[in-house]
């Protein structure tokens, strides 16, 4: 017989413990940021109508409305739910209740219409977010509205694994990367939550421990550990992986975390983690370098404290750490036109899965990283926040020092032949090098100096080179400094700055959907031009760090 509710994340027997922990520590950290936004959800008012399917849908806008708005709903709801288990408080059980039972009313009606691979993604979360406040909330239902929601869930879950997960695409070896863990993990969790309570949830239960096993964990990274859609969905890719994988072994006992720890890597977090993240919306490579700015640190430390406790990882701890709105509910700055809001609730698993008697530590950890699958490279002085760090994407580059974002080209991604592929990554310890070519003679050649914290940066190109950076320098002839970090021009030189010249534009569906953007900025631009040989040359000394202390 299954474990009564809660059972997925967290246990009745846990809660007294659970809940002890609010004052202590860095859980006393991150439940001031999960309770801040508790109440903040206890401002905003369930959905009552779902948004419907529309076709032809062609610059993406109603399934990113539909989207978005599944989204926002389930991070209130999973927060709300969360606040509640951890605390008692009946303000939250209360709003939880309402917002559970509000999603299953208002999007119910995907439990009738056909499945696809475009509703999947949004609906296979809402799945999720529902059985997880059916379990956590459990005990504010009253018996009329648990079986209301075990029927929702149920009959949603019916349909899609008659008419999608059960398919020969959705269930073969092919359909392995992102979206095939987003939703064969969100799947999965409705069916521990429904264990014993519907009796097809073992069935799908079993086809979902069977997809984790044999393709989502062998196949959904690179060998390298990289992520080949994105290092966001790196991050994306883990938190569903852990959603299911911590609830599978609480629920059944089956662990999957020992035989698959190969899979787990956290390479791709160790190479790009930046700085501290503040409260507050991101520019993109604000925390993170070459990631969007709903990708930073927010997004990424669950992930580092769940795969810290389970692999005994100090250093995951330790940059886990630089996340000051820990626990905080993720407002992104993507917004439809229509006003719906990608949000993210990882608050509640991040307390979960801290473990205060782990050291957050520095540990030995290679400072340098190459992943030839997504043609992507990294070099770090230090672990140390805000210290000298540059990573390279095809060519584009990536400065981050002194706690800030420096220089990074205004191009969000490149395609070969346009980009620079990498050809050498080596590092000998005080110093270490990249180098990229391309097309037309275009080169790239990065030596960072580890002892003088120095980063000597040559560019071959044909014509003018531009780039943006987060806060406007001085400038002093051929040096531009931002606070103790200085840039020196000695090849090339800067033809103009424009403190307002690059303006943050955000767009989804191919770029054809613009967002309607919160926090848009305009940015420093500067513009250089080669010497006659086609080369730029610059030296950045980064000899302090600049950044608030740890908490």
């Amino acid at each position: 017989m299954t474990a009564p509710h809660p059972r997925l994340y967290c246990t009745p027997a846990d809660l007294p413990r659970l809940r002890g922990l609010r004052s202590q520590g860095l859980h006393a950290h991150i439940w001031k940021n999960l309770e801040d936004s508790a109440q903040w959800c206890l401002t905003q008012t369930p959905r009552r109508e779902r948004i419907a399917p529309i076709a032809p849908d062609p610059i993406y806008e109603n399934l990113y409305d539909r989207f978005y708005a599944i989204m926002g709903d389930l991070a209130i709801a999973e927060h709300l739910a969360f606040a509640y288990a951890l605390s008692g408080a009946a303000e939250y059980g209360e709003a939880a209740r309402q917002w559970t039972l509000a999603s299953c009313r208002a999007w119910s009606a995907e439990g009738e219409e056909a499945p696809d691979g475009g509703k999947a993604y949004a609906v296979s979360r809402l799945l999720k977010a529902i059985a997880t406040g059916y379990d956590l909330v459990w005990e504010r239902f009253e018996p009329a509205e648990r079986e209301e929601i075990r029927q929702t869930l149920a009959r949603i879950c019916q349909n899609y694994w008659a008419h999608y997960f059960s398919t020969p695409a959705i269930a073969g070896p092919q359909f392995h990367t992102h979206h095939a863990v987003v939703e064969w993990s969100s799947f999965g969790v409705a069916a521990l939550a429904l264990l014993d309570e519907a009796p097809e949830a073992e069935v799908w239960l079993e086809a979902a421990t069977k997809k984790f096993e044999e393709h989502l964990l062998p196949l959904g990274l690179a060998a390298d550990g990289a992520q080949v859609e994105g290092a966001t969905f790196w991050a994306s890719t883990m938190q569903y992986r852990l959603f299911f994988m911590d609830a599978l072994r609480r629920v059944t006992g089956r662990d999957l975390f020992g035989q698959y720890a190969p899979y787990m890597r956290a390479d791709l977090a160790l190479a790009g983690v930046a700085a501290y993240k503040e409260p507050g919306h991101d520019q993109d490579h604000q925390s993170v370098i070459l990631e969007p700015s709903y990708g930073q640190l927010d997004y990424y430390a669950p992930v580092l404290l769940a795969l810290a406790r389970q692999y005994r990882r100090p250093l995951l701890q330790h940059l886990a750490q630089w996340d000051q709105s820990l626990g905080a509910l993720q407002h992104t700055r993507y917004v439809t036109p229509h006003g719906e809001v990608l949000r993210f609730s990882l608050g509640g698993y991040a307390y979960l899965w801290c473990d205060p008697e782990l050291p957050a530590q520095v540990e030995e950890a290679p400072l340098s990283y190459h992943f030839p699958s997504v043609d992507e490279a990294y070099l770090r002085v230090s672990w140390e926040p805000g210290d000298l760090l540059v990573g390279v994407r095809k060519g584009e580059v990536v400065v981050h020092a002194g706690g800030q974002t420096l220089l990074v080209e205004p191009i969000a991604w490149r395609e070969p032949p346009a980009g620079l592929a990498i050809e050498v990554v080596e590092d000998s310890g005080d110093m270490a090098r990249i180098r990229c070519a391309g097309p037309e003679g275009r080169s790239l050649d990065l030596t960072l100096h580890r002892p003088s914290r120095t980063l000597r940066l040559v560019r071959r190109v044909p014509g003018p080179w531009q780039w943006w950076s987060h806060t406007c320098p001085t400038v002093d002839g051929d040096n531009l400094k931002w606070d103790q970090v200085q840039l020196q021009v000695q090849a090339g030189a800067m033809q103009t700055l424009d403190p307002a010249g690059f303006t943050t534009q955000l767009s989804v569906g191919y770029g054809k959907l613009p967002m309607a953007d919160p926090a848009p900025k305009k940015l420093p631009l500067v513009t250089m031009i080669p010497d006659r040989h086609g080369l730029i040359t610059l030296e950045l000394h980064a000899p302090t760090l600049i950044g608030p202390p740890l908490r």
